[in-house]
């Protein structure tokens, strides 16, 4: 008998309490005197536990209007109860189901429901508990279990495998981690088994072929290692398994061959090597065939086209050769086929360019037959580059069939920008128009924009949402405040692959930006909060994000991300690819969420645009206009007189000129300022102005006209190093965007004067806040303060190291270069010692450029350059914010050269939280602080290969990776610096080559800070 939860709102959960009184009175009656007739009624220890439970999950008044297994509700909504009411001759009831779905509850799985001792069902999934699985439900009896689409996280729950009576259980989309226990063996009554989209790792154990009952295995979005196992050919009665993007190696085992009540087959993204095409000829049940991106090579088996109760095929991004078998003109019965991005060969059958359904070949071989298709996109079938290399000469087809998608354009002019505003209408934007893009479908497609500069193919079609219609454009349920908005409101999206062409494109070097906003899921607490959406970016062919994920990098759902890219064009297309690898949730909110996301994409020149000259025409010669011939004619002459004119001036400004040479070599997303509104910012200067020194030079705060509070950076111009730290700054800066990183508003090489102008931070840098020499200006940094600026900090290097366009070592990360925002955020400051990162090759630099007591010790004594480097000053800092000591100054003993050698021997003793700043006293969560204390010592490691990445770091931190342990004590890592006291000999040459150095090196600011270096190869061993 079911009862009903009613839910309120998104998803609230509210229950009146009336008849629970009744209930309660009713009990005493019967219990005083001769029981009557009545209705079953649930016992009231169980209704004492649903009340612990309601109180535990959150659920504001709880009450009953009947008795819960006597309410006749059909469970048709909400939440409901189920109660066996066979018990005690008919006149008492147990809870035998119970379903809480999409409730958004909230806080931790109760251990109450171990108090049910008939509980046979339970599905408390889509809500937003936390926390692992309580170890006193391993004594329920439960059949079926759902957690799926919640934020539970920690190892395999072990309760669960001594659940042996389950049947059915699904923990898909949550943050389980770690391996897969051969426990899970003891589950030998399992029938449906869902591990997906959490962040399991390690080789599938042995032990799962001994589920022998299970129907469905689904274990796509995880982190697993190894083959796909052999043993799953063991579990015969599989009907459904799925293993998509689970980063297992192939082949596919010629043992799945046995599993011949298979009807729904998905692999895909396996790594390795290639493998030739599993043997499927006796699964004649196939629905779904999905055997995508797994290195399968050699040629379509026949009996493909021969399974009658076929519905979808992908094929596609394999090594497929060889035709089409005519075996598949009978497939008319099957709604999706998917071949995009094989090497077919042979002519494009006819039976395809008749079908009604969808269709994609295209990145092919084809070759044109006598009848062959001369359309990209006839009918429903998307046939985009299918044609061979060898069809580029022909003149009779479209080009979109051709290799590469070559220039076809009627206007005979390339082109040297493109804005796409993705999904939505046209808008403009500071004064460029961003082209509309609001073609509404997608699964198999080739549009191309009216004028023919741009075209996109999308290909694939959502699963499992039951949705005949697939909408391909994302529209944001809520008004965005982002800047820009109007580029955000809407996006384009693909369940699989998306293409992006920039056609007719001058060959050269470009910028492109790719705008993204996740306007899916949400900021709310709801559980549409909790979906993860994972993708890879390709542009030119290669892969420039991997596994991106648009909230992650934003920093929120909502929230807009520009990542910036350079891009080389060599034949006039330029390919801008998304492509969905099997990873991230896809049933949240419901099923069918996943895949692809794009706002809007915009690509300008990173070379000078003829201004005075037309556009280079495409194709044969034509003839020049009289304005082209006269101005050619002149050209010679103007290109005399500017000789002439660079001559007499070029001593006198070679020095400039060489800076803004170096300075042009960048994309400068930056405005230009005047001496004159500097000086008026800043009152020419005024000393009372002045809020800081940098490495080199002054930093004033200034009012512009229009109110705005800026932070100037002044340099000297008269060294090669200010040039040199100028350059490099606002080269640097200028191509990053993030939250996490000071904005750079522009700047100013008027006269002798380098100049940079900042956003104003309200609270200067973190070493003042935490440690300055002047009372007043130190700040009370409370523990959620403190862990909010320690995470900004990660995500700020995470975006430099793995994120932007181009990949950044800052070598310089110490709390005075931590700006703090009004809102106490942290921003990345003082770029001018930052390094391109070689795409993961280390540097051996011949000049050391760091802050004594922040340097990692391989890149100062040795001159070894990777972005671990960053990492080990992270640790520093992190200590720094936890202690509120500075690493340099603070000296508990004598021993003891720096905060870092004394967090070391306090790990060893088991005392790290000594180190706590005792300022917090005990309003801290010491949970989170050893946390970060671990991890910072993690990331101080002495040597580099033992730190972790930053985007692991920051995993790390958020509680999204588990920290195993580790080497804390730095002298057994590097002989190196076996003892203290040979770091403290190490650190004080650097000192002293520090002190006999020029004026140029000048000391940091008011914080107590160690000065910062750059010195030359003599200090390598």
């Amino acid at each position: 008998m079911p009862w009903r939860l009613v839910p309120c709102g998104r998803g609230q959960l509210f229950l009146v309490v009336l008849g629970l009184l009744l209930l309660l009175l009713g009990e005493v009656h019967h219990g005083s005197g001769a029981r009557t007739a009545s209705l079953p009624r649930l016992l009231p220890a169980e209704v004492r536990t649903l009340r612990r439970i309601a109180q535990k999950m959150g659920i504001l008044r709880w009450n009953f209007s009947v008795d819960p297994c006597n309410s006749g509700g059909n469970g048709g909504f909400g939440g409901t109860v189920n109660c066996d009411c066979s018990f005690y001759n008919h006149t008492f009831c147990h809870v035998t189901n119970i379903t809480l779905e999409g409730q958004n509850f909230t806080g931790e799985l109760p251990p109450d429901f171990a108090e049910f001792p008939n509980l046979l069902q339970l599905d408390l999934s889509r809500s937003l508990l936390h926390g692992g699985v309580p170890d006193q439900w391993a004594r329920m009896k439960l059949q079926g279990l759902s957690l799926m689409g919640n934020n539970l996280s920690g190892p395999f729950p072990i309760a669960l495998t001594k659940i042996t009576t389950l049947t059915n259980l699904s923990i898909e989309g949550n943050n389980f981690y770690g391996p897969i226990p051969s426990d899970i063996g003891h589950l030998m009554q399992m029938e449906k088994l869902i591990l997906s989209a959490n962040e399991f790792s390690g080789p599938l154990p042995a032990a799962l072929a001994r589920l022998t009952n299970l129907t469905d295995l689904r274990i796509s979005g995880n982190n697993f290692s190894g083959r796909v196992p052999v043993f799953l050919g063991k579990l015969k009665k599989l009907g459904k398994l799925q293993i998509e993007g689970s980063l297992l190696e192939g082949p596919i085992p010629s043992e799945f061959s046995k599993l011949i009540n298979l009807y729904d087959l998905r692999i895909s993204d396996l790594r390795g090597r290639g493998s030739v095409f599993p043997d499927l000829r006796e699964l004649v049940s196939m629905k779904t065939i999905i055997l995508r991106n797994c290195s399968i090579n050699g040629s379509i088996p026949s009996y493909i086209g021969n399974m009658d109760n076929l519905k979808h095929l992908d094929l596609s991004f394999n090594k497929l050769t060889g035709e089409i078998p005519a075996s598949f003109a009978n497939m008319g019965h099957v709604d999706h086929i998917y071949l995009t991005g094989n090497s077919l060969t042979g002519s494009i059958p006819d039976w395809i360019l008749k079908r009604n359904k969808i269709a994609d070949i295209s990145f092919n071989n084809f070759t044109m037959g006598s009848s062959g298709p001369t359309q990209c996109v006839p009918g429903s079938v998307n046939m985009v580059e299918s044609y061979s290399p060898e069809m580029s000469s022909l003149t009779n087809v479209e080009s979109c069939l051709k290799r590469n998608f070559p220039c076809g354009s009627s206007n005979g002019k390339y082109r040297y920008s493109l804005n796409i505003n993705c999904g939505d209408k046209e808008v403009t934007i500071n004064g460029t128009k961003y082209e509309t893009d609001v073609e509404p479908k997608g699964a198999s497609l080739l549009y191309q924009s009216p004028g023919s500069n741009w075209a996109f193919s999308s290909t694939g079609n959502f699963m499992d949402n039951n949705i005949n219609d697939d909408s391909y454009i994302a529209t944001s349920a809520s008004k965005l405040t982002v800047p820009n908005s109007e580029l955000y409101a809407k996006a384009r999206l693909s369940p699989l692959s998306l293409t992006y062409y920039g056609l007719c494109m001058h060959n050269g070097s470009y910028t492109v930006k790719l705008h993204f906003a996740e306007i899916v899921f949400t900021n709310d607490s709801t559980y549409c909060s909790l979906g993860k959406r994972r993708f890879n970016v390709f542009i030119q062919g290669r892969m420039v994000l991997e596994d991106f994920d648009i909230e992650q990098s934003a920093g929120g759902a909502a929230k807009a991300v520009i990542k910036t890219f350079t891009a080389n064009v060599t034949n006039h297309t330029l390919e801008i690819h998304f492509y969905w690898a099997g990873r991230g949730t896809t049933g949240i909110p419901k099923r069918g969420y996943y895949g692809p996301l794009i706002s809007a994409i915009s690509v300008v020149p990173n070379f000078e645009v003829p201004l005075a000259v037309e556009p280079p025409q495409i194709g044969g010669s034509k003839k020049l206009s009289r304005i082209s011939k006269a101005f050619l004619v002149a050209m010679p002459i103007l290109a005399m007189c500017a000789a002439l004119f660079v001559g007499i001036y070029w001593i006198k400004w070679r020095r400039k000129n060489s800076m803004h040479k170096d300075l042009r070599a960048f994309d400068l997303q930056t405005g230009s300022f005047t001496l004159r509104q500097i000086k008026v910012a800043t009152r020419n200067f005024d000393a009372a102005n002045k809020i800081g020194e940098g490495g080199f030079g002054s930093v004033y705060k200034g009012l512009l006209s229009d109110g705005t509070i800026i932070a100037v950076k002044q340099l000297s111009s008269r060294s090669k190093q200010g040039n040199r730290e100028f350059v490099n700054e606002i080269g640097m800066i200028s191509a990053l965007q993030h939250p996490n990183l000071v904005k750079l508003y522009g700047c100013c090489t008027e006269g002798n004067q380098l100049l940079l102008v900042y956003e104003y931070m309200e609270n200067n840098c973190l070493a003042r806040a935490l440690f300055g020499t002047v009372e007043q200006y130190r700040l009370s940094l409370d523990w959620p303060t403190r862990r909010k600026i320690c995470l900004g900090i990660a995500r700020g290097l995470a975006y430099l190291h793995e994120e932007s366009a181009i990949r950044i070592v800052h070598r310089d990360i110490k709390a005075s270069n931590i700006l703090l925002d009004k809102d106490l955020s942290a921003k990345i400051s003082d770029f001018g010692l930052a390094k391109l990162n070689d795409d993961d090759h280390t540097h051996i630099s011949t000049r050391i450029a760091g802050t004594i007591g922040y340097m990692a010790p391989e890149y100062a004594m040795r001159g070894y350059l990777t972005d671990k480097a960053d990492v080990y000053s992270f640790g520093v800092v992190a200590l720094e914010i936890v202690s509120g000591k500075s690493n340099t100054s603070y000296r508990p003993k004598e021993d003891f050269v720096y905060l870092l050698d004394w967090a070391c021997v306090l790990h060893e003793r088991g005392n790290l939280l000594e180190l706590v700043d005792p300022e917090l006293g005990s309003d801290y969560s010491t949970e989170e602080a050893l946390l970060m204390l671990n991890v910072a010592l993690l990331c101080t490691n002495a040597a580099p290969t033992l730190r972790p990445k930053m985007t692991k770091v920051l995993s790390l931190l958020e509680g999204h990776t588990p920290l195993q342990p580790f080497l804390s004590d730095l002298s057994l890592a590097a002989n190196s610096l076996s003892s203290s006291g040979q770091r403290r000999n190490f650190w004080q040459t650097l000192s002293d080559q520090s002190q006999s150095m020029t004026a140029a090196q000048a000391s940091s600011s008011n914080t107590n800070e160690s000065s910062s270096l750059d010195i030359d190869g003599s200090l390598r061993p």
